[in-house]
């Protein structure tokens, strides 16, 4: 009896599973790739039905193949698309990313959405690449966790730097690198691209300074130097690659908070015994939010390295010019504060110095923490 009841269960259980399992949902979607200036056209087509279920549209068919289905007028879904135009703009840009060696590209406001033919949408978007190098395209528009469909292929034609083609992605399969890369030509922008990210990043330069206050020696600046080196080059690698991933609303206002701590302990510690420690400590803090300039887009290989080890060197270049210029100016100041009066003087400049920082990292604290603000 058990047995038979056993048996009853699981002949139930595949009479109930199979019609489930023999109408597996997929759908197709086609996108186009141009290259446009120093930027990349994407004209993307997808299921009108497939995209209205996700996204709440008006006029959306049932899914199921064996239902009843009416025909709807395409100015109802017309309408609908017009009035979500925005929302189906965002949906595609954010799904479909576009990026040329670690330099995500970045898709324009809006863009063309339109119905084509009855059941089809299309959308027109126009990237901005601030980098050059190989084109690396990844597309997650209407992935299995949506729940509107279990597969989607995708056909992805390009002309892109000369070269063009067609390829297809799937679940298994999600990105693909096109057009032409030239390593050692991407170097020099890496380089510039570090550069200018530091030097234009006022959180890092304040840090830095806030270090240079408190160092009495070459020794001290040296030993600092490298501790905050060492460990924002490794979290820098590590989250490029995307091995360590930490949510933006978190890094930003600890990197605020740590330009506030070293400024307050300049004033309130006389001791740096502690300050290596807390340096390399920071110094990963900041090495995440480096990273978010870069994002490496497929496999990890010889180029990417490259770009990232280049993009270090042109944050390292800065520091040190950094150092170079500040540390001395210090020395020389301290020298030259021989009188009371002088070294007075020096001491209230130097307590005000830190104390603006520490202010500016406070505020900053304030105005990037979601839970302050």
């Amino acid at each position: 009896m058990r047995l038979l009841a056993f048996l009853a269960v699981l002949v139930a259980v595949f009479l109930v599973a199979a019609p489930a399992r023999a109408h597996v949902r997929a759908t197709t979607v086609a996108v186009d790739l141009r290259s446009q200036g120093a930027g990349v056209g994407a004209v993307v087509d997808m299921e009108y039905d497939v995209l209205g279920r996700l996204l709440g549209l008006d006029g959306v068919l049932s899914p199921d193949p064996d239902g009843a289905e009416a025909e709807v007028p395409a100015e109802v879904r017309r309408r609908s698309l017009d009035g979500h135009a925005s929302e189906v703009a965002a949906y595609v840009g954010g799904r479909l990313r576009l990026s040329r060696g670690l330099i995500g590209c970045v898709a324009g406001d809006g863009g063309r959405v339109e119905l084509a033919g009855s059941g089809a949408v299309r959308v027109a978007l126009a990237y901005d690449c601030p980098a050059s190098g190989a084109l690396t395209v990844r597309n997650d528009i209407f992935r299995p966790s949506d729940g509107v469909v279990d597969e989607t292929t995708t056909m992805v034609a390009y002309d892109v730097d000369g070269r063009r083609g067609s390829t297809l992605l799937d679940v298994d399969r999600t990105s693909v690198t096109v057009g032409r890369t030239d390593l050692l030509g991407e170097i020099p922008r890496f380089v510039l691209l570090g550069a200018e990210h530091l030097l234009f990043g006022l959180d890092h330069v304040l840090f830095l300074l806030a270090l240079l206050l408190g160092a009495r020696r070459l020794r001290d600046v040296v030993e600092v130097a490298t501790a905050f080196t060492v460990a924002h080059s490794v979290t820098l690698v590590l989250a490029a690659i995307g091995w360590v991933s930490v949510p933006g609303w978190i890094v930003e206002p600890l990197i605020a908070l740590s330009i506030a701590f070293v400024a307050l302990d300049n004033l309130l510690s006389p001791r740096t015994s502690h300050r290596l420690p807390v340096v390399f400590g920071f110094g990963l803090l900041h090495g995440l939010g480096f990273a978010g300039a870069l994002s490496v887009d497929g496999p990890l290989s010889v180029s990417t390295l490259a770009n990232l080890l280049s993009f270090n060197v042109g944050i390292e270049l800065v520091q040190l010019t950094i150092i170079a210029l500040a540390f001395p100016v210090l020395l020389f100041l301290r020298g030259a504060a021989t009188t009371p009066v002088a070294a007075r003087a020096l001491t209230l400049g130097t307590v005000a110095a830190t104390v603006a920082v520490a202010g500016a990292g406070l505020v900053w604290f304030v105005e990037r923490s979601p839970l302050l603000a």
